[in-house]
């Protein structure tokens, strides 16, 4: 068998977030477990915009363990991203909607609404091991893009229909679709013209609903390492017209830069430049281990520095959601290709929390004032700009 070069898995450990989705079938409950007990919030640090919650990926592929991370997401946060993939056999020509399918979205949505969380539902169409395809066809569809009639109608209805029964606060129809522009412009396209149509019909069957995608940031941005490098793909922000309600990002920088210090400056605060849309980020994570062959050289502390980083820009963004992709580490990720993320997560396989736990939860127990948050950035940039510098201090002579 052909041995890994060092770094040669980063690409595929950035596509695995989406992997997790296609696991979670055997332990989504078909009915609501009454479970939660609220924790009582010290409520105290500055306003922020942004909503915190964490995705539906547990950390064992039980039923308990998806409920408990509705659980952590309510009381460290105050929103559930729920993924699923694109069920083509249930919303093809002649095809029925399954009672399974049905009760599976209903638990989801009760769960959440018992907890008083907000509901990101994500629907991704494409395989997260090559985004280039649609994943799950039909065999007499292999092959195919949205550009099939059929296809195209199916991923509509399914987008109504998830956004009927669930009425989301927020509906993804396509994660990180940059990567299928990279792999598949003419699929790319064809997405693109089926995801207005989506849009359209999500609008009115749940008006309040914002509808978006998501970019995989770091092949965005051009650094994932084992790719040739690129220009950012800024223009891909406009593919959309009018029928983007915000920018959703995924990001992994771990699996890019060696360390938290290494991540540019402004290597998020530059979106801001190029959109005026929100800016969301969905799932996002920062390995606490080192990785097989130096994919990644993580530690608990570099984890801590990226978290205190990214909400620092969530802050000056004004961000109105920051979903951590895994509470907990995966402990069912023992194996290749899933041991990249498997210590993704802000607390262990144990459920112990991690050095970066403590600055997620003071995190949390910051009040949600969005116009306060505003106003408070502005004091805090205004109080940057004035400040004097303090001098340097004079190196004391060397003795003769």
């Amino acid at each position: 068998m052909t041995r890994l070069r060092p770094r040669a898995s980063i690409l595929t450990a950035l596509l695995l977030s989406g992997l997790a989705m296609l696991l979670l079938a055997g332990c989504r409950p078909e009915e609501t477990i009454s479970t939660f007990t609220a924790r009582e919030r010290t409520v105290e640090g500055d306003p922020r915009a942004f909503a915190l919650g964490f995705s539906d990926v547990p950390g064992t592929l039980t039923t308990e363990a998806y409920t408990s991370v509705f659980d952590l997401a309510a009381n460290y946060g105050e929103a559930i991203m729920i993924q699923r993939a694109s069920a083509w056999d249930q919303f093809l020509p002649g095809a029925r909607v399954s009672d399974r399918l049905a009760e599976e979205l209903a638990a989801d949505r009760d769960a959440a609404r018992a907890r008083g969380l907000q509901i990101v539902a994500a629907l991704d169409p494409f395989d997260p091991t090559q985004r280039g395809r649609l994943a799950n066809l039909p065999a007499a569809y292999a092959g195919r893009s949205l550009a099939d009639p059929d296809l195209r109608r199916a991923f509509v209805a399914e987008a109504e229909y998830v956004a009927r029964v669930m009425k989301p606060d927020y509906l993804v129809l396509g994660t990180e679709i940059n990567s299928t522009f990279e792999r598949n412009p003419e699929g790319y396209f064809a997405f693109v013209e089926a995801y207005v149509a989506a849009y359209d019909v999500v609008k009115a069957a749940s008006p309040r609903t914002q509808v978006l995608v998501t970019y995989q940031f770091e092949e965005f941005m051009g650094v994932v390492p084992e790719l040739p490098p690129h220009a950012p793909r800024w223009d891909l922000l406009d593919d959309f017209g009018d029928r983007l309600d915000l920018v959703g990002i995924t990001s992994y920088p771990s699996f890019a830069y060696p360390t938290a210090r290494k991540v540019p400056p402004r290597y998020y605060l530059d979106l801001a430049d190029h959109t005026d849309r929100p800016i969301a980020f969905l799932g996002v994570g920062f390995a606490s281990t080192a990785g097989r062959e130096g994919v990644n050289s993580g530690t608990q502390p570099e984890q801590r520095r990226f978290l205190q980083r990214l909400l620092e820009d969530a802050d000056r963004l004004g961000s109105p959601l920051v979903i951590w992709f895994a509470a907990t580490d995966l402990s069912f990720a023992a194996s290749p290709p899933y041991d990249l993320l498997a210590t993704i997560g802000l607390r262990d396989a144990t459920n112990a929390p991690k050095e970066a736990w403590p600055v997620w939860e003071a995190a949390s127990n910051r009040p949600i004032d969005a116009e306060a948050a505003v106003a408070r950035r502005a004091e805090l940039d205004a109080e940057a700009a004035t400040a004097t510098p303090e001098p340097e201090a004079t190196p004391t002579p060397e003795a003769d």
